[in-house]
C-alpha cells in the first residue's frame, strides 16, 4: 500500500473551504484521522464488489414516487 502524502496544509484548506475554524490541534487529529480512514478504505476488496452490495441500491424511488 502507498504511503498516504497527504500534508497538513492541505487539510487546512480543505477545513477552511468548508467552513471549519480548526486550531493546529485540531488539523493534526483530523490528518491522522484522515489517513487512516484511507488506509482502511484502501484495503477494501473492491475489485469484486458489485451494486448489489452497496446497501444504497434497496432504497430508491422509482419515476413518479414521491416520498
Amino acid at each position: 500500500m502507498a504511503e498516504d502524502t497527504l500534508k497538513l496544509e492541505e487539510v487546512r484548506k480543505m477545513a477552511a473551504d468548508i467552513g471549519w475554524p480548526l486550531n493546529d490541534e485540531h488539523l493534526e487529529q483530523l490528518l491522522r484521522a484522515t489517513r487512516a480512514a484511507r488506509a482502511r478504505r484502501a484495503t477494501l476488496p473492491v475489485a469484486t464488489l458489485d451494486p448489489a452490495d452497496e446497501p444504497a441500491h434497496v432504497f430508491r424511488l422509482n419515476a413518479g414516487e414521491g416520498l
